[in-house]
Order: structure tokens, then sequence, then C-alpha cells
């Protein structure tokens, strides 16, 4: 298990890449008070944004001058609820660079230490001016992936 009972671990465990924490607030729910889905995703990519951040990749210069990195596969599955003022935890689990992509595995954990979400977020890797695919520079994948 990654979190424990009692709480947060507060470092980064096994091969984890990244942690992101919050509560869950109204606007993020269904009718019934809990996670919607299309909120639970919203949260793994803030998750991967402040990863991003974390790795000193600006954002605001890859949508500028690329390479551009949209979203072009996401798959999800939902294991249990999460309620309304609930906190949790969102675990970048790994970060896998292939040539011309980047998958994000994540985790969405409550604060009891049950598995909310887990989720693969797949990022093309695209030429800002020509449109198409292209390799991931050597610098964006050297700062995606921890050292060995």
């Amino acid at each position: 298990m990654l979190i424990v009972a009692t709480g947060y671990a507060d470092r980064l465990l096994n091969s984890e890449q990244h942690r992101e924490f919050g509560t869950l607030r109204l606007g993020r729910t269904d009718a019934a008070g809990v996670l919607y889905f299309a909120r639970a995703l919203e949260i793994c990519h803030e998750a991967i944004e402040s990863f991003l951040d974390s790795r000193k990749i600006d954002i605001a210069l890859l949508m500028k001058d690329g390479p551009l990195l949209p979203v072009v596969h996401v798959e999800a599955d939902f294991r249990s609820p999460l309620a309304v003022g609930d906190g949790y935890c969102t675990i970048i689990e790994s970060v896998e660079c292939s040539a011309r992509s980047v998958k994000f595995a994540l985790r969405l954990m409550s604060k009891d230490g049950r598995t909310i979400v887990t989720a693969h977020i797949v990022h093309a890797c695209i030429h800002a001016t020509e449109g198409g695919s292209m390799e991931i520079p050597a610098s964006l994948r050297k700062a995606l992936t921890p050292a060995t």
C-alpha cells in the first residue's frame, strides 16, 4: 500500500514520480456528491502539470514553441467513490517515453488508502508549426524521466 492508514506518506515511495494532494470540492462531484468521472481525469491532468512544473518544464513555452503534447489516449478504472470534502492524493506512478509519445500511469487515492481511480494518459509529441508527429527531443526526454 502506498499510503498508510494514519494519513499520507510524506515522501515518494517505490518508483513513484510525483504526488499531488487535494480535497474534493463540490464542483467536482455529481448529483450524488461523489467524484464525477470527467473531473477525475481533470485531477490526474493537473498532477501531470504539477509534475512538469517540478521538472522545470515550462508548459507555456511548450504551448508557444513546441513540441506540443496533446492527449491522444486515456483509460481509467474507477474502483471506489470519493465524497465531497474527502482528502485525496494523486500519484504519478510511472512516466514512459516512447519515440513519439509520453505515457503517464496515475493513481488517485483517498486519505485512508483506498484506490479511487487508476488511469493512463498518453500525450503525443507534435511539431508546433508543421503539425505532424515528431520524436521527443532529448532535452525533454531527459527532463521527463528520472535519472538512473
